[in-house]
């Protein structure tokens, strides 16, 4: 028996709040990466200052103006790190 109307698959909605719910993880996780990296670029850094912040106690004399996190040494020389 038709009723002229057409009736819709009761999983419907559930599928389309399941969708919403995988997206809403994939920019959750996306935002809590995001945040974390950030955190692990901060405590390198942080990391990196206090280690200057050690020698420079030590030899209170020395010119820390070339050192920096993004510094490399190639054969030697302190040199610019140079990224793709």
């Amino acid at each position: 028996m038709s009723s002229g109307r057409q009736e819709s698959c009761p999983n419907e909605s559930v599928f389309e709040l399941e969708e919403a719910a995988e997206a809403s993880k994939a920019k959750t996780f996306e935002e809590a990466e995001a945040e974390l990296i950030g955190d692990v670029v901060d405590a390198y850094d942080a990391g990196f200052e206090d280690a200057l912040a050690h020698v420079a106690c030590v030899h209170p004399e020395m010119d820390a103006s070339p050192f920096a996190v993004s510094n490399r040494v190639v054969n030697g020389k302190i040199v610019p790190r140079i990224l793709p």
